[in-house]
This record gives structure tokens, sequence and C-alpha cells, in this order.
């Protein structure tokens, strides 16, 4: 299965030496499972609203202009790391690690809560954008025309 994430993705926020301490005694299977919790945790948060489908689909290898969305790639590799220090040292994840895995969070609810994100919306098969409004009753639907 393709990957979402690169390894060259994380030198924007991680060094390769604490990228290896993470990884210690384990192969890359470790990091992989890590990334699908990440992706699996932000697919719960906005796949009401967003096309997940679309926006964790990747060629590879990725092509130039990259399609992926930067804070989408920004956000799995904060969720992603704050995984792999709570599996490693839960005791001593350092606090830039985890204000930025709040701050990840923080906006996947601002979702949830309306706020809008320049991503792939989810699309009726006409191509035509759903809404993300929905109306529910705890009545049934009744049609009362004559």
């Amino acid at each position: 299965m393709a990957r979402f994430l690169t390894d060259t993705d994380y030198q924007a926020q991680i060094r390769n030496e604490i990228r290896s301490i993470l990884l210690e005694g384990y192969t890359d299977s470790k990091l992989h499972s890590a990334e699908n919790m990440a992706i699996s945790r932000i697919k719960n948060y906005i796949g009401g609203f967003y096309d997940v489908d679309a926006i964790f689909t990747v060629a590879n290898p990725i092509p130039d202009p990259d399609p992926r969305s930067a804070y989408i790639v920004e956000i799995t590799i904060d969720i992603a790391l704050y995984i792999l220090y709570t599996s490693t040292a839960p005791d001593r994840i350092p606090e830039h690690r985890a204000l930025r895995y709040n701050d990840a969070l923080d906006w996947l609810k601002s979702i949830q809560g309306g706020a809008k994100a320049d991503l792939p919306a989810i699309t009726d098969d006409n191509g035509i954008p759903k809404s993300p409004i929905r109306i529910k009753s705890k009545y049934p639907y009744q049609n009362n025309k004559w």
C-alpha cells in the first residue's frame, strides 16, 4: 500500500537523530503504524465534511508540484510523532510536541464545529458538493400535501 507520508516529509519537523531514537528497536512498521493511526484519527474528525479518500490518496512517486494539502501533511506528522512518543517515552514527551498535537486536534475539532478548510468536499454522484448541513429530527418525515 502506498504511504501518504514520505520519509522526506519528516525532515521539516524532526531531526533524523530523534527519529532514529523514536524508532529504536523497531522496524519501519512502527512508523507506518503510527502514520495509519494518525490518518485514521484525522479521517474520523473530518470524514463527514470532506472527501477523505481524495485527501489521502497518493500517487507514488509523488508528482511535482505536490498535490497533497501541506497542512494535512503537517498535522498527520504531528499526530504520528505524538503517537510514537507516547509509545516510546510517555513521561518524556517534549512540550512543543504536545502543543503541536493539541493544536492539530483543536483544528480538527473546529472543522467539526463548522470551520472551513481548503480541502476537497464530499460530492454526490453528479459531482455537486454536498452540504455539510444535516437536518435531523426525532420525528418521522410526514408529507402533509393533499
